[in-house]
């Protein structure tokens, strides 16, 4: 297995401070000894509208310089909700991201089905799915024709498990469709129970059905805190209090509880491709934004704790 860290990480949306370029990230990931570097597919990093054939030619020399590889893009697809036009212009992005994939000598692209956030609630759920198997079936044949494999990611909405993965999979039937399949996101969807003691078999079931598909995982930890009450119209003062996910260090929230086991079931089904750190959501300390030298450290203690856990 090969450690690699998400560009999102210092991209200036988590932290207070200044986005790193690309070029500033593969000399600070190589320098802390990761293997290789997730490039975000948009700005402030690898937008493909941003980047010439000049670009991706020193990007790729600047990351052969370092030792450092680049075994993913991550794109933030969304294929759900109303707006034919709006699913065209993902349909687009998606395609030009592929070719920069295919320039940059990238094997894989990260793809959502739906984005990151809640979908349009005036389409059904089952319409809101065939909206992105249909996007990912255009997709998929894009990837086809440069050679490229699409990673579709276990992340919400839509796809709300991994088994909604392998469902999606199944109806899309392309061969540059695989998986990427995030433990810190089975325990978000509740395909396991961190606190559980069948936790290892759990991880096993999942893990040995997806071992033929999966070409990439993320990991992050986070820890669950009371959220706000949601008060319910018209229930008599009835309310329901929501889940806070908060970010915290690698190695001390949900993840740090099913690390081993989870380790010790990639090396179970012979898992040898990257493990990618993400630093992808804001953490707070006494209620303050963490500051870019926070995440630095953040980035400097990550791969130490994944090298101690693969080794």
């Amino acid at each position: 297995m090969k450690a690699a860290l998400h560009s999102v990480s210092y991209s200036g949306f988590f932290y207070i401070g200044k986005p790193l370029s690309i070029e500033e990230a593969i000399v600070r990931i190589a320098d802390y000894g990761y293997d290789g570097v997730e490039l975000m597919a948009k700005r402030p990093h690898a937008s493909p509208i941003d980047l010439n054939s000049n670009d991706r030619r020193r990007i790729t020399e600047v990351a052969s310089s370092h030792g450092v590889e680049i075994p993913i893009l991550a794109s933030y697809s969304d294929f759900s909700g109303p707006d034919e036009f709006k699913r065209e212009l993902n349909i687009l992005y998606v395609k030009e991201v592929i070719k920069l994939a295919s320039d940059l000598g990238v094997r894989a692209v990260r793809v959502f089905a739906a984005g990151m956030r809640d979908t349009d609630p005036s389409i059904p759920y089952w319409k809101q799915w065939e909206l992105c198997r249909d996007g990912l079936k255009e997709s998929s044949r894009f990837a086809e024709e440069y050679g490229v494999i699409l990673a579709l990611q276990n992340h919400p909405p839509i796809i709300e498990s991994y088994d909604d993965v392998l469902s999606m999979l199944e109806e899309v039937g392309s061969p540059n469709l695989k998986a990427c399949i995030d433990p810190e996101l089975l325990v978000w969807t509740g395909d396991v129970d961190p606190s559980s003691d069948d936790i290892e078999d759990r991880l096993r079931k999942i893990y040995h059905r997806v071992r033929d598909i999966l070409i990439h995982i993320h990991i992050g930890d986070s820890i669950e805190r009371s959220g706000k009450f949601i008060w319910i119209q018209g229930g008599g003062g009835s309310a329901i209090k929501a889940r806070r996910l908060e970010r915290v260090p690698l190695g001390t929230g949900f993840f740090g509880r099913i690390a081993k086991p989870f380790i010790k079931t990639l090396k179970d089904i012979g898992y040898d491709r990257y493990i990618s750190y993400e630093i992808c959501s804001p953490r707070y300390v006494k209620h303050k934004l963490v500051t870019f030298e926070d995440i630095d450290k953040e980035v400097r203690d990550g791969i130490k704790y994944i090298r101690s856990m693969i080794s």
